[in-house]
């Protein structure tokens, strides 16, 4: 049995490897992906997600956003052999799910780019967990001219300006000159205003479920369409995409053009068990090859 710190999962994760992996899991159909289950106990949302498929077995996570706590972000990932009953793998949850998001979110920008593997100007809204883990992988992944950075808490801001060599800049000047935007916050009202963007930009919203709300009415009215992780997660857990047509990535990944878009392209993200899952083939697989 396996049990790995965010430490050691930092260390074995490669984030073009990791795209791969998700973009060949969102092709399979073999999979048995359950809704996720949640509830609100306090102030602190609890998660319970899993998954099943013959190569692994059974993945679970258990994981919460407690407001109080440092991180904020807290959980465990378990995969069992359900023929055996042997527990393979015990992770953390939290670098787990940094990474698969990030990761998602990567394969999702090169869907809506066409491929590009180039970005001009990148605003980063947020300054936590995803904020740090989308920035690791986009910077890895895509050439990036200039990172802008926004967010409420200054400081934390500017420490990581500094770890990515980015500018920390005003909400309203990162939403004007941003061709690709993420919004990683907790926030429960909008911090992208659709009226403030250029006209071909890119959304990336990887905000919690309700009741975040990280887009104004105006993103929608100008999207048309979203690009989801989880089809079935965006209709209940979130109101960003509300009445939008949906299409998930695999969806998309079959047919690029299943999307209709009107003057941006935006992506909603608010978790699945499929990116669990796959994230804990890469481990598994990564760390039969540094034995």
């Amino acid at each position: 049995m396996l049990i790995l710190g965010p430490d050691m999962i930092d260390r074995i994760m490669n984030p073009k490897k990791l795209i791969e992996t998700l973009r060949s899991f969102y092709l399979r159909r073999d999979l048995d992906i359950k809704e996720r289950i949640s509830d609100t106990w306090g102030e602190s949302w609890i998660g319970f997600m899993r998954a099943y498929g013959r190569d692994i077995g059974l993945v679970t996570k258990i994981i919460g956003i407690f407001p109080k706590s440092e991180p904020r972000v807290k959980g465990i990932i378990v995969a069992i052999d359900t023929v055996t009953g042997d527990v393979k793998l015990i992770a953390d949850a939290y670098s787990v799910t940094g990474w698969r998001t990030a990761g998602a979110s990567a394969l999702a920008y090169k869907i809506l780019s066409e491929g590009n593997t180039h970005i001009d100007h990148l605003g980063v809204i947020g300054s936590g967990t995803q904020a740090r883990y989308h920035l690791r992988v986009f910077t890895d992944v895509f050439e990036i001219d200039e990172i802008m950075i926004y967010s409420k808490n200054r400081s934390k801001a500017s420490r990581i300006a500094l770890d990515y060599n980015a500018k920390v800049v005003e909400l309203k000047h990162l939403l004007e000159k941003s061709s690709v935007v993420i919004a990683a916050t907790n926030s429960r009202e909008p911090v992208v205003f659709g009226d403030l963007l250029k006209r071909g930009s890119i959304v990336l919203s990887v905000g919690a479920p309700k009741p975040v709300r990280e887009l104004d009415d105006r993103v929608r009215l100008r999207s048309g369409c979203a690009l989801v992780d989880n089809k079935e997660g965006c209709l209940h857990e979130t109101d960003d995409v509300r009445n939008l047509e949906l299409v998930e990535i695999g969806e998309a990944l079959s047919n690029p053009d299943i999307c209709s878009f009107k003057e941006i392209k935006l992506y909603k993200s608010v978790g699945t068990s499929l990116l669990d899952y796959a994230a804990t083939y890469y481990i598994l697989e990564e760390f039969k090859k540094s034995i």
